[in-house]
Formats: structure tokens, C-alpha cells, sequence
């Protein structure tokens, strides 16, 4: 594997952005279970930095026997690489290291900033529906928003996760405004159909207002 292509992602375990330890292994260019020994050599210290998880891996179509992993917090990653020489496939691995946790702390960041208003916004979208029936799948009704907004705030398909703060916090906003045109409905009787042209209005005068003064997105 090429250093200088090194690509490492972090998965959000417990809220909190973790690599597994075979990718740190690939990284310096050492075999697994050597990473693994050394982890447990030093779990002690870095129990220091937080809880080590543990986890097993799973039997590919009954072949192979089941792998030890662990999944290591940022400062856990720096430490047990500072154990390593300082060769180059290190100096890459912490390069790539600072990059996949500082994207692991953004998917992080805009879970928090959007998903309170999202949840509530979608709670009232499945009550509506439900009060009044509709001919299509309650899923496509949530789905619809989602891409109103998308669309509304400029934001191509699958770009959530990656969202700067900015960007983010104008999509809670547009939640919060979605959620006020359902909870409204809800209150006066009206029905999702109602509801939902409610919220596409009220999100597209917010939108003309804020997407001037917006950064650009590339996904």
C-alpha cells in the first residue's frame, strides 16, 4: 500500500470517533496480531485515555477463525504510534490519523446541531400520517422532507455527515421550521398534504435569506 495514499476512516462507537486496529497494523506496516500484543502490553496507560473496546470479528462464510479487535480513541491512536519508529509510513499513518478523526468529530458535531429538531419534526410527519392515511409508504412522506430541504439549502444527496458548521446549523434551522408547519397542522386538524406545502414555503423564504451568505459545498 502506498503511504502517500494512506486513507484511514473512523467509525463513531458510543458517540465518540474510534479506528480499528487493523488499519493502524496496515498502516505501520506490521502484522495485526504484534498491534494487538502491544495494546494489551500497555492497556494500562491507555486505559488512561479512555475505555479500550474490544470487539470480535466475524467468520467469512465459516472460514478462517474469529479475530481480536480493538478500537482506539484519537489520543490511544497517537500513543501506540508514537510507540512505533518514526519511519515514514508512520509519519503518514499520523497524517492520516489527524484528517479521519477531524471528519469523524464533524459527522459527530452534525449529528448534535440538527437531530433533536429532526427527530421531532419526524415524529410529527408519522403522526399526521397516520391520522389521515396516505396512499404512498410513510417512509417516501419523510424521505420528501429531507430532500425538500436538500434541495431548499442547495445540498447535493448524502452530504450530512460531512457538512461545515456553518451549512449544518442552517439545516437545524430549516428542521425547526419543517417541525413549527407539522405541529401547527397537527393543532388545527389539518393533514400532512397541508402540512408539508406549509413547511416547503417556510423553508424556502429561510433558504433565499441564508443561502447568499452560505460557504460553498463539495461533496
Amino acid at each position: 500500500m502506498s503511504t502517500a495514499q494512506l486513507t484511514i476512516v473512523a467509525k463513531v462507537k458510543g458517540n465518540e470517533p474510534r479506528v480499528e486496529s487493523k488499519l493502524i497494523a496496515n498502516g505501520l506496516g506490521i502484522k495485526h496480531r504484534y498491534l494487538v500484543d502491544q495494546v494489551d502490553k500497555y492497556q494500562d496507560q491507555l486505559k488512561g485515555f479512555g475505555i479500550l473496546r474490544f470487539e470480535t470479528s466475524k467468520i467469512n462464510r465459516g472460514r478462517g477463525r474469529p479475530e481480536r479487535l480493538v478500537y482506539l480513541n484519537e489520543n490511544q491512536c497517537y500513543a501506540m504510534v508514537t510507540l512505533s519508529k518514526n519511519t515514514q509510513k508512520a509519519v503518514s499513518l499520523k497524517f492520516a490519523l489527524v484528517k479521519a478523526f477531524a471528519e469523524a468529530r464533524e459527522a459527530v458535531a452534525a449529528n448534535e446541531d440538527y437531530l433533536p429538531n429532526y427527530r421531532e419534526t419526524h415524529n410529527n410527519v408519522s403522526l399526521l400520517v397516520r391520522l389521515h392515511g396516505s396512499s404512498v409508504p410513510e417512509s417516501i412522506h419523510h424521505a420528501n422532507l429531507e430532500r425538500m430541504i436538500n434541495k431548499a439549502l442547495g445540498l447535493p444527496s448524502g452530504c450530512r455527515k460531512q457538512l461545515p458548521s456553518a451549512i449544518r446549523s442552517a439545516v437545524a434551522v430549516a428542521e425547526r421550521i419543517a417541525g413549527v408547519a407539522y405541529e401547527r397542522a397537527l393543532s388545527a386538524g389539518e393533514d400532512h398534504k397541508a402540512a408539508y406545502q406549509q413547511a416547503k414555503a417556510g423553508v424556502l423564504r429561510y433558504a433565499q435569506t441564508v443561502r447568499p451568505i452560505l460557504p460553498c459545498l463539495e461533496c
